[in-house]
């Protein structure tokens, strides 16, 4: 069963409400990220703002933060399923997630994370199913070789 805590991003940028959208747009562009949990103090997230929410908030000349930032999101625990996340995707209800842990901010989910975690487990599935075939190739060239004349005159 995969938990939260193996996928999460877990250096987490986070901004403040009375940020400006420009101070936003930066702290993404040099972190390379999409979304900026909004907080009060430190490990208390009230919303989210994400690359939609400045470009919405530049068109209509909307200056700080907490006018355009977005309150719906869903917080989901270190320990919660990998199959959560991908039922609340499924239903689009959200697409980030900020993970917490006794009323503390642990990490972010967005679906970039998902993605890379689904290609993970693909990766290791094949991985797996080629290590199989391997083992069976070998185990069946092993017994051609040995029921056949030439493996009874070495084994016999």
């Amino acid at each position: 069963m995969i938990k939260i805590r193996s996928i999460m991003t877990k250096e987490v940028v986070t901004i403040s409400q009375n940020s400006s959208i420009v101070e936003a747009a930066t702290s993404m562009s040099s972190k390379f990220v999409s979304s900026l949990p909004v907080v009060i103090e430190k490990d208390k997230p009230i919303a989210i703002i994400t690359e939609k929410d400045i470009i919405k908030g530049a068109i209509s000349k909307k200056k700080k933060v907490k006018d355009i930032m977005n309150k719906e999101f869903k917080i989901i625990s270190t320990d919660a399923r990998f199959s959560e996340v991908i039922k609340f995707l499924k239903e689009g209800k959200t697409e980030r997630f900020i993970v917490m842990e006794n009323e503390r901010l642990m990490g972010l989910i967005t679906e970039t994370d998902v993605i890379q975690a689904t290609r993970d487990f693909t990766r290791f599935h094949q991985m797996v199913q080629e290590a199989i075939l391997a083992i069976f190739g070998f185990a069946t060239a092993f017994f051609l070789f040995y029921f056949s004349p030439m493996g009874a005159s070495v084994f016999g």
